[in-house]
């Protein structure tokens, strides 16, 4: 922090700062590098809640959170972060109102997810930054319990396909579940 003026004055800051950012936007699957995150929902579900919810893609995230003392304020912060949170939180969002698979619904969840994290990290505003760490932990929290539900579908009734579960309240009755235990 003490450095920060420094670094911002430096004649290096904007090459330095793109190149954090293409870390940062690639890892957190930010558009437009977001296209990689639904194809790794290959793997368990157990796997998956863990792997989605909380750490793997959250790394750029917690990244960017890192450097934003640094960082924000800054003109390239502003427009850089905002406009990929931005684009992300609206693509993610599109493009999951029509999956039909429940993986690639949540993984498209969790794109948009973290677009709505990177844009309100580029506010720059002390409710925005406040907001967006709380989205980070309410958002591993609900995601990864969304995950263990794909799971018990697809389990209980051998497809994740949306339009095949129109009767999945006749399948799976919870109140049988919660009586028999």
């Amino acid at each position: 922090l003490e450095s920060r003026d420094v670094i911002v004055n430096s004649p290096l800051f904007t090459p330095m700062f793109i190149l954090f950012f293409i870390g940062v936007i690639t890892k957190s699957a930010q558009f437009p590098f977001h296209f990689w995150l639904p194809h790794a929902m290959a793997a368990p579900t157990p796997v998956s809640a863990y792997l989605h919810s909380a750490t793997m893609v959250k790394a750029g995230i917690f990244l960017l959170a890192r450097f934003y003392p640094v960082y924000s304020g800054t003109d390239e912060w502003m427009f850089l972060v905002t406009s990929a949170g931005l684009m992300t939180v609206l693509i993610g969002a599109f493009i999951a109102f029509f999956k039909q698979d429940l993986k690639g619904l949540m993984a498209y969840s969790t794109v948009s997810h973290l677009g709505l994290i990177t844009f309100l990290f580029g506010l720059s505003t002390p409710l925005a930054v406040l907001a967006a760490l709380f989205h980070i932990i309410n958002h591993a929290a609900f995601k990864a319990a969304s995950f263990m539900i794909v799971g018990i579908i697809d389990h209980q009734t051998g497809t994740r396909e949306i339009n095949k579960l129109c009767c999945l309240n006749m399948l799976c009755n919870p109140h049988r579940d919660c009586h028999e235990g």
